[in-house]
């Protein structure tokens, strides 16, 4: 059991993965919504490096795993998944639409949201590729609503719509 202070954790996180966007504030954000656990030494914030880390694989859809997830923003995942692999081929809107469909598991603090590189490996990729779209664009449901309209005046109209131009 290594209990360390955040900025101790940060850094220990960071020999692992140096590539990783876990900082400071993230762990302190964690802290204050009580989803990491914490002790304090005094007047200093300590976190067990362990639990950490098995907290972070379970906001991130982890579950009982041990592994360090390799925590990025989303721009950078998509950055390194174009450096790293050529046969994935998701940019960065499609990483979002994965992220807000809830096929990729997210840690959000304030306006930034945070995911696993994991999540493109396998046994985790299968529902990036299998999983079902839940949400719908705002312009996804008025192309809808407008062709239901369409289909409605056309049907019940026994003559061919004709367009006046103004």
């Amino acid at each position: 059991m290594k209990v360390l202070t955040i900025p101790q954790a940060v850094k220990e996180i960071r020999a692992l993965d140096p590539a990783t966007a876990i900082n400071e504030t993230m762990l302190t954000s964690l802290i204050e919504k009580k989803k990491l656990p914490c002790g304090s030494r005094g007047v200093r914030t300590v976190v067990n490096l362990e639990l950490t880390i098995s907290v972070l694989n379970e906001l991130l859809g982890f579950v009982g795993e041990v592994f360090l997830p390799k925590i990025r923003t989303i721009r950078a995942a998509a950055s390194e998944l174009r450096a790293n692999s050529d046969e994935i081929g998701m940019g960065e809107d499609h990483i979002r639409r994965c992220v807000a469909d809830e096929k990729i598991g997210v840690i959000a603090i304030g306006n930034r949201n945070y995911i696993a590189m994991q999540s493109f490996d396998a046994p985790y990729s299968e529902k990036l590729v299998y999983g079902t779209s839940q949400s719908r664009t705002q312009r996804d449901m008025i192309r809808k609503d407008m062709l239901v309209q369409m289909s409605t005046t056309i049907s019940t109209k026994s003559s061919v719509p004709s367009v006046i131009r103004v």
